[in-house]
């Protein structure tokens, strides 16, 4: 009995000191979870988890919980003479564009000593135990303020362009309160399969395109060993976005002023399946130090060390187009620098998992990797 009253005691207690850490608010007319995040400084995801809602919806009089932030706090640079937007970005492993968005700036112009916040401090460890979260027990993560894909990816032991083709990204800027898969899309009882009947001439990028889904799931799909396609062939595509004339899709053109990245082409592994694997560039040889070219103008996204590709180099392009340079001896540019066509961007290298001095080239459109061909002007 005297057991049992004490663990309601303490209970009683623990719940006391929760509900003093964290703040109660009365929901007014007019209030919508979104005005009341922005209220006290917080996310709607954060809301919505402390709070257990399955909905933005909520009513007139209805407490709720407003946990107190005890995590992430700014980091706050002091602008000099000769700073801009780009080299502060560099210097602080974050984007122009984040810098605006957190200092919620209308313009790229920025004043000498004037304050912006250039990041977030990790949460303090004695406050916020860390858990051991792998992709196995978890499909999803929410974006806190002040985190970064790149933090986000190495959080979960996942490559960044993984992180990038599982949510099909056009860009590496990510917002509070975004959800982001972290594993390919399972498939459900309640996926929707259209089929599509091939026609002459079309292609698994074709239909890929048409659909808007991956050349891989493709493959899965329909268990498909290799690219070849006969026509009136019948391929299944689940969760596809129905396209409005399904006789003619609708393509991204390809683009005529692409250079190669490499000066002596010399294609040693196409882009395709490779054995059980699919292989998602094309891998040109080359010698150690020989120069690697940017193949369009665009914007340094990611320029670091991901596993398997080693030393690797993301750049941004137009029309949602991206372009990856894998197992550089040394990467020449760094996050933020807007490159021009056919700048020297890296060295070629063995970096990652390799044998041979080569570059790995690839072609991603909106996340998805495409046949580089398609890009390219090889034979």
């Amino acid at each position: 009995m005297k057991k049992a009253l004490f663990c309601c005691v303490l209970l009683l207690m623990l719940w006391c000191i929760d509900t003093i850490a964290d703040e109660i608010y009365t929901v007014q007319r007019g209030d919508s979870l979104s005005k009341i995040a922005k209220k006290f400084d917080i996310s709607v995801a954060e809301l919505r988890e402390a709070n257990k809602l399955n909905s933005d919806d909520i009513k007139i009089g209805q407490k709720i919980i407003i946990k107190k932030n005890t995590g992430f706090t700014p980091i706050l640079y002091t602008v000099r003479a000769g700073d801009t937007l780009s080299s502060i970005a560099r210097r602080n492993n974050t984007s122009p564009a984040q810098i605006i968005s957190w200092n919620s700036l209308k313009t790229s112009s920025i004043k000498v000593n004037q304050k912006l916040i250039v990041g977030h401090d990790k949460p303090d460890s004695k406050l916020n135990q860390t858990v051991s979260i792998t992709p196995e027990n978890t499909k999803f993560h929410i974006v806190y303020r002040g985190e970064t894909l790149s933090a986000i990816a190495r959080k979960y032991d996942l490559n960044l362009i993984d992180l990038i083709e599982y949510n099909q990204l056009t860009n590496l800027l990510i917002k509070p309160g975004q959800k982001l898969a972290l594993q390919p899309e399972t498939l459900s009882a309640d996926d929707t399969i259209i089929r599509h009947k091939v026609l002459q001439g079309e292609n698994l990028y074709r239909i890929a395109l048409q659909y808007a889904v991956s050349i891989d799931d493709i493959r899965s799909w329909n268990n498909l060993s290799s690219s070849n396609l006969k026509t009136g062939q019948v391929l299944e595509i689940h969760n596809a976005i129905a396209p409005t004339h399904q006789s003619q899709p609708t393509l991204i053109t390809r683009t005529p002023t692409a250079v190669l990245p490499v000066n002596n082409v010399k294609v040693t592994s196409e882009f395709g399946m490779r054995g059980k694997s699919m292989h998602k560039g094309i891998d040109f040889a080359g010698n150690a130090g020989d120069p690697v070219f940017s193949v369009l103008p665009g914007t340094v996204a990611f320029s670091g060390v991901q596993r398997g590709y080693g030393n690797v180099i993301i750049i941004e392009h137009e029309n949602s187009v991206m372009t990856v340079y894998g197992h550089n001896g040394s990467n020449l540019v760094k996050i933020g620098d807007t490159v021009v066509q056919r700048q020297r961007i890296a060295t070629i290298g063995n970096t990652g998992n390799t044998t041979a001095y080569h570059l790995h080239f690839e072609y991603r459109l909106k996340g998805i990797a495409q046949n580089p061909r398609d890009l390219l002007p090889l034979r």
